[in-house]
């Protein structure tokens, strides 16, 4: 039982900069305004060159749809990204085809890719 515990509290650390609510693309370009508030309760800034990077690789719709930031999970042996728009948008951050249209997995080369170029427009959960 304490194990359980352990990890739970190991996840929680891990997982709390990851955003309590998300706006869309389109809701934060409008107003201006790229903070969402984490988990841990601190207020965190998007860069807003990498938003707008991303809306440039948006469809109109999926600029009206895409929440930011991009929740990226831990998948068995890699990791994944789920949702329709979410897994448009990141195979073409990652000029990757996803032969799904609601999930798109991916591996650590690919991650490294998308932390370069997006650093705080994509947000990473640990699951077990």
């Amino acid at each position: 039982m304490k194990e359980i515990g352990y990890v739970k509290a190991v996840l929680g650390d891990a997982n709390s900069g990851i955003p309590v609510t998300r706006r869309t693309l389109i809701e934060h370009m409008d107003s201006g305004d790229f903070t969402y508030r984490t988990r841990k309760g601190d207020e965190f800034q998007m860069n807003r060159e990498e938003v707008e990077s991303l809306a440039g690789l948006c469809t109109e719709m999926e600029k009206i749809r895409l929440r930011l930031p991009i929740i990226i999970s831990t998948d068995k042996d890699s990791w994944k990204v789920e949702g329709t728009v979410e897994a448009s948008v990141v195979s073409k951050m990652l000029n990757k085809k996803s032969y799904r249209a609601d999930f798109l997995r991916f591996y650590n080369p690919h991650l490294a890719e998308l932390r370069r170029k997006y650093p705080t427009t994509v947000a990473i959960a640990f699951i077990p």
